[in-house]
């Protein structure tokens, strides 16, 4: 057992407020403080070409790093966010329009697989002015893994194929685009609906491949997939003869199925361990989402492989027409379930959790032909 500390933080102001609030947190604490900044700094052409991005996709957060800065006093270029390359999140996500559920209301479930050491533990709800008020797990501490808004639009994602970034046995990135954390923080802040996604992700440049699940309270869902720069998704609503969307770490999209031949047995298998549970069912509750959630695979969704970077980190639960979210930290039900709503401030507090390591299953990240 590992004893893991995790936060909650609520964030209101200016982008630069709210950057030079983080700052100051963080500086009070060394540990958080080795984590987001780094000795070997970035040059400045490769900040000025990250900024343009931002200010262009997600206008605002460069003043947020600014803010970060200046409370630290260092510089920006300093700054983890701008030197990291790339993080893999290995996930299980499942939308249920309302005609699933038990309660009559679409849902969002998802579990996050990925390192303790990298992982944030960190929820924040963040009312930035000009802004579209959201909840989601950060990524960096200003992008976010996952999260939903005041206007109802939520968003998960994994990662699909072969991962890409500059690192040995990874699939080297073909342009100058834009990270999965940043993608999502760009559409809780200024979309309110599925459809508004879409449309604002039509020219996104998203360097990562991934499999992204939007889901508003209209009953509106999509599956998105990017593949080296390129997008497909299929859409379903309340007339659609499909009901749920779900998506593990390889392509479903016909539009990219061509690329990749194999896919990790774990992905195959979560995929097709959801499609038997929650095909042909209706009337599904939160708490059997949440008991596949925590229980382990292959009879349930959750792993403990921190130590591979395959731990699950957080299970949530996001009702986008209640305005809430359930979140359970560590793949343990010991460390309880907590419900936050995006209409209420949520209280900054710290709360210490308990993560398990598992050794890892023979055979778990075998490539499995498709």
């Amino acid at each position: 057992m590992l004893t893991i500390q995790t936060r909650t933080l609520n964030l209101s102001g200016s982008h630069y407020e709210i950057g030079y609030q983080l700052g100051k947190m963080v500086a009070s604490n060394e540990h958080l403080k080795a984590k987001y900044v780094v000795k070997t700094t970035v040059d400045r052409k490769q900040m000025k070409e990250t900024n343009d991005l931002l200010d262009q996709w997600c206008p605002g957060l460069t003043e947020e790093l600014q803010g970060f800065a200046m409370a630290l006093g260092v510089k920006l270029e300093s700054l983890f966010f701008y030197s990291m390359t790339c993080y893999v999140p290995h996930c299980s996500h499942i939308a249920l329009l309302s005609h699933k559920t038990d309660e009559n209301q679409p849902i969002l479930a998802r579990n996050y697989e990925f390192s303790n050491e990298l992982e944030d533990f960190c929820l924040m709800r963040t009312e930035v002015e000009g802004k579209y008020t959201h909840i989601g797990t950060s990524m960096l501490q200003f992008g976010r893994d996952d999260g939903f808004n005041e206007h109802g639009l939520a968003v998960t994602i994994s990662s699909c194929g072969l991962p890409v970034a500059n690192l040995p046995h990874m699939q080297k990135p073909q342009f100058n685009g834009l990270q999965y954390w940043i993608v999502i923080r760009a559409l809780l802040e200024n979309c309110k609906n599925v459809e508004e996604a879409l449309a604002y992700l039509k020219d996104m440049p998203i360097v990562f491949n991934m499999n992204m699940i939007l889901l508003d309270k209209t009953d509106h869902g999509a599956l998105v997939q990017t593949m080296n720069g390129h997008i497909a998704f299929r859409q379903i609503n309340s007339g659609s003869q499909e009901q749920m969307l779900h998506a593990t770490n390889h392509t479903v999209l016909p539009e990219f199925m061509h690329l990749e031949k194999q896919a990790f047995s774990h992905s195959i298998g979560r995929y097709q361990y959801i499609k038997n549970e929650l095909g042909d069912k209706t009337h599904i509750t939160k708490s059997q989402l949440k008991d596949m959630l925590l229980t382990k695979y292959p009879q349930g969704l959750c792993f403990h492989n921190y130590a591979e970077s395959f731990g699950t980190t957080k299970s949530m639960i996001i009702s986008p027409r209640d305005g809430t979210i359930e979140i359970c930290w560590g793949g343990r039900a010991e460390n309880t379930w907590n419900i936050y709503n995006i209409f209420q401030p949520i209280p900054s507090s710290t709360k210490e959790i308990q993560i398990e390591f598992d050794q890892i299953e023979k055979g778990l990240f075998d490539w499995q032909s498709r």
